[in-house]
């Protein structure tokens, strides 16, 4: 039972640092996909702590020492796949917001100068003729 828990655990901690090796290098196309894969280690882990708690089991010796010690790596993983995750959604806000800003049309810069406190006169009119 408690073997379950331990090695749901691990696995969980090995895709957290994993994530946060692709938050931390800003790849996060490779955290997006293990983003499901994540998801389904935390269910595994809340339902064999539920299957612990359920059964009202007691973990002693090394398997105390073994959930107590992936208990405080997993609250760290966490805290820091947490932080890295705000990192990586603020820096991808920044870019579309640079990107939206450089789709704003910027008026024409190529028109006639206007001459000192008057009004720009609007340049002639090219002329053609076109033929049927």
């Amino acid at each position: 039972m408690f073997q379950a828990l331990i090695a749901a655990g691990v696995r969980l901690s090995d895709l957290l640092v994993a994530e946060n090796r692709a938050l931390a290098e800003f790849d996060l196309a490779t955290a997006a996909m293990l983003a499901p894969e994540k998801r389904r280690a935390v269910e595994a882990f809340a339902a064999a702590e539920a299957a612990v708690r359920k059964a009202g089991g007691r973990a002693e010796g090394s398997e105390r020492e073994a959930l107590a010690g992936l208990s405080a790596r997993l609250a760290d993983l966490a805290a820091a796949n947490r932080r890295m995750l705000e990192r990586a959604l603020a820096a991808q806000d920044a870019v579309v917001r640079t990107l939206a800003a450089a789709a704003v049309p910027k008026p024409a810069l190529y028109g006639p100068v206007a001459p000192a406190g008057g009004h720009a006169v609007p340049p002639a009119p090219v002329g053609f003729a076109a033929n049927a």
